[in-house]
């Protein structure tokens, strides 16, 4: 069962990974926010897991491309942080 969830879950991330460069092959900043959606779906709320694939996108890409993507995700993680603790209190 795991062996098959796996499996799943990487078919699930290549195939959002085409759909992404497909989707908006010319519009780098449409890419990038659909890029921190994908951050924030598959990994939220697990830093240590978003921290390796922020390593790995410096090492494909450079550090400048990790650090906007890694800043970016870090400011949606705040805001989710701070309407999960709103909802908490209500």
């Amino acid at each position: 069962m795991n062996d098959l969830f796996d499996s799943m879950e990487e078919a699930v991330t290549e195939r959002e990974a085409i759909m992404l460069a497909d989707a908006f092959p010319f519009d780098e900043e449409k890419r990038h926010a659909c890029e921190v959606s994908w951050v924030m779906r598959t990994m939220y709320p697990d830093g240590k897991r978003a921290a390796e694939y922020f390593n790995l996108v410096e090492k494909k890409r450079n550090k400048e491309a990790a650090d906007k993507l890694r800043n970016s995700v870090r400011e949606k993680w705040k805001a989710w942080n701070i309407a999960e603790s709103i909802v908490g209190q209500a």
